[in-house]
């Protein structure tokens, strides 16, 4: 590693423990103080009872020398009683240093996964689609757990470093020659050491990226595990998830080793250079027996506290890369975040899709030249292929995605004009599979959202889930969530339309809303959208015709573009494709029948 690659990565090192701590300059200011009036203490205790010993062992109850430039001539209990009120404020002092680094950590980890919250749900739905699967939850957990370690090591060697200064200083007070042996054994260990702590660092980073991945593998799994089950596929599946443990075992024993080889190899030669240090102390220290002793008191602290400031610098390094991790996903989540516009939107009157064009990546094109228009109060259905561009179509009605080229435009102006609040306020959306969470019936209805219990009820009335919820014992207290057994899979897809439609939305898109229920939801599904139409426009993205006899048009969606928008009646007469799905889905219907 050349010179101008170690300033970097110093400068990166710099940089991300001044993005961590860089908020708390006041407390990190009061912990050096704090650390440097203990450092003080101790140094003080160190050279007082090194005096009493001193005269001690010579037979004497009176101490008289200097300690550094201060001449001393008293009683020995006088000098013990001077070490005990040292020693009790060294532990007083103890009380702030060990509170400050706790705050501090806990408001690092509390700030973290704040911002990044913040961060990945204001950010695009492209860049939330394209995250793997586990990524965002991984930082939120064990990365930034691991980022809080950081503070912890980070302040843990602030406070080390101040106490090992101050013992330094005392020493020159003591003795020049003694604070030069100090100083030239901590630069030649930290020298040595200084390979190791750059492989450690290494290693961590791998370990990291390590858990990231296999984060994915395991959230997939947990997502997954009706299918592995269905499948037997079981064995292949955890030898799969198998090869990421090995890889996180590996990376976490090398990082583990040099975690702890570091600091055992420090402490291993701090007896040698200790005995070295001795040595020389012997031959040139120069000030009596009280002065030697003083010396080698403060010689071994300071080697304690070196030993210290190693190991935090060895698990502040090995830390570090979690940082970077998250506030790169950060900086990736906050680089998209969508411009929205000022323009107050109170209704929809017209929808329009002028040219609209969307590609995934300049070879995969998913949309080309779609234009059409919608007015207000409209049923519009779209039906097409899988691969032909629906759901990529649907996401832009919602302004999931921007258009790669030509316009939408609602009431004429572009959609990403209007205020974030109002589009939210007046646009829904039922997705194909319903998602709940974890808590009551209502507050999935309300889904974080501010509604009275008439709203909740009128919603759930429209949606046809009303009579179901009331006949069970707990009522709208219900709890229910994913995977669980209180609902079935139609009557959550209509607590989903309820969600929906509960802040009386004028746009709302609902996603094969019947592609997955029985009969009796499909005919209630389908009841609570005749209700609605006329004073919602709807778009219904459609598998089964007969959610389309409502529709007033249907768009075909056909390789990207639009191939037919026509009334249900006469969409025969336009689109081959419609027409072949119809004769199809006619031919089944007597099997249909029998579904309930």
């Amino acid at each position: 590693m050349g010179p101008s690659t170690r300033e970097q990565s110093s400068a990166t090192k710099r940089a991300l423990i001044a993005d961590l701590l860089g908020a708390k300059r006041r407390q990190i200011a009061t912990l050096a103080t704090v650390s440097l009036l203990a450092g003080l203490a101790e140094a003080g205790l160190l050279a007082t009872v090194a005096q009493v010993a001193a005269s001690l062992s010579a037979g004497s109850h009176h101490v008289s020398g200097h300690i550094g430039p201060v001449h001393v001539h008293t009683t020995a209990p006088w000098m013990l009683a001077v070490a005990g009120a040292l020693a009790l404020a060294r532990l007083a002092l103890q009380i702030p240093a060990a509170l400050i680094p706790a705050r501090i950590t806990s408001e690092v980890q509390r700030s973290l996964r704040t911002q990044l919250l913040e961060a990945f749900t204001s950010t695009s739905w492209a860049v939330q689609a394209a995250d793997r699967e586990g990524h965002f939850q991984e930082l939120m957990s064990n990365q930034i757990t691991q980022c809080s370690l950081s503070a912890v090591q980070a302040t843990t060697l602030l406070t080390n470093s101040g106490m090992a200064f101050m013992l330094l200083l005392s020493s020159v007070a003591l003795n020049p020659v003694a604070a030069g042996i100090i100083v030239v054994i901590s630069v030649v260990l930290f020298a040595f050491l200084r390979p190791l702590s750059a492989a450690g660092k290494q290693a961590a980073r791998r370990l990291a990226a390590s858990q990231l991945a296999h984060s994915a593998q395991a959230s997939e799994a947990s997502r997954l595990a009706e299918e592995t089950h269905v499948f037997g596929v079981g064995a292949a599946q955890r030898a799969e998830i198998g090869i990421a443990i090995d890889d996180v075992r590996d990376q976490f024993r090398r990082a583990q080793l040099m975690l702890r080889l570091v600091p055992g190899i420090y402490q291993s030669m701090i007896y040698i250079l200790l005995v070295l240090g001795l040595l020389a102390v012997d031959r040139f220290v120069h000030g009596g027996l009280a002065t030697l002793g003083a010396v080698v008191l403060l010689l071994v602290r300071a080697a304690s506290y070196g030993n210290m400031m190693q190991s935090n610098y060895q698990a502040l390094r090995q830390s570090l890369p979690y940082v970077s991790n998250v506030r790169s996903a950060e900086t990736a989540y906050r680089s998209s975040i969508p411009h929205r516009g000022q323009r107050p939107l109170e209704s929809i009157s017209l929808v329009r899709f002028d040219d609209v064009g969307y590609a995934y990546s300049p070879d995969r094109g998913a949309l080309e030249h779609v234009s059409f228009e919608v007015h207000e109060g409209q049923a519009i259905g779209i039906v097409g292929p899988s691969g032909s561009g629906k759901s990529t179509l649907s996401q832009l009605l919602l302004q999931l995605r921007e258009p790669t080229h030509g316009q939408y435009l609602i009431n004429n102006y572009p959609a990403r004009e209007y205020r974030e609040h109002d589009w939210h306020r007046l646009v829904a959306y039922v997705p194909q599979t319903p998602n709940l969470i974890h808590a009551t019936l209502a507050d999935n209805i309300k889904y974080y959202r501010e509604f009275s219990e008439a709203d909740v009820e009128r919603a759930a009335r429209l949606a046809g889930i009303h009579d179901d919820i009331v006949s069970w014992a707990d009522g709208y207290e219900t709890l229910v969530g994913p995977r669980a057994d209180a609902v079935s899979g139609g009557q959550a897809q209509r607590i989903c339309i309820a969600r929906a439609v509960v802040g009386r939305p004028k746009l709302l898109l609902l996603d094969e809303p019947t592609s997955a229920v029985d009969l009796r939801s499909e005919r209630i599904i389908q009841e609570s959208l005749l209700a609605l139409k006329g004073e919602v426009t709807l778009f219904i993205i459609a598998h089964r015709l007969s959610t389309l006899d409502m529709c007033d048009r249907v768009m075909v969606v056909m390789d990207g573009q639009l191939d037919a928008f026509a009334p249900l009646a006469s969409l025969k007469d336009h689109s081959a494709y419609f027409a072949a799905v119809s004769a199809t889905q006619h031919d089944a219907e007597p099997a249909d029948a029998n579904r309930e």
